[in-house]
């Protein structure tokens, strides 16, 4: 970074940790573990509608992770993420999320 902007690997980087943390919560179906690591004015796009929230974004996630079996390693590109997840019978969805200082700021269900 030297004195400039965060390079995407910079970024990429800084946003592991809370991806890796995040998909630990998913993957236990932890939603208090969830909603700490989604920062207070977080968006989450689904269904047409936007939830504002932590709460309102870890019950999105909540009702994904009840569906998951198993989830991917996250494919990163700088701060942004795109979490795939797999469920019984084939079913197949993603979470893109974007990380901030080590928080959650935006995520949308695929």
């Amino acid at each position: 970074m030297a004195g400039g902007h965060p390079s995407d690997a910079d970024r990429e980087e800084a946003a592991r940790p809370a991806l890796t943390a995040l998909l630990d919560a998913a993957r236990a179906r932890d939603a208090a573990a969830l909603s700490a690591l989604y920062r207070e004015d977080v968006s989450w796009l689904a269904d047409g509608a936007t939830l504002e929230g932590p709460a309102a974004a870890a019950a999105a996630h909540m009702g994904i992770a009840a569906r998951a079996t198993s989830w991917d390693e996250p494919q990163q590109q700088g701060a942004r993420a795109v979490l795939r997840w797999s469920g019984a019978d084939g079913e197949r969805g993603a979470v893109v999320v974007e990380v901030r200082r080590g928080m959650i700021v935006f995520a949308a269900a695929l």
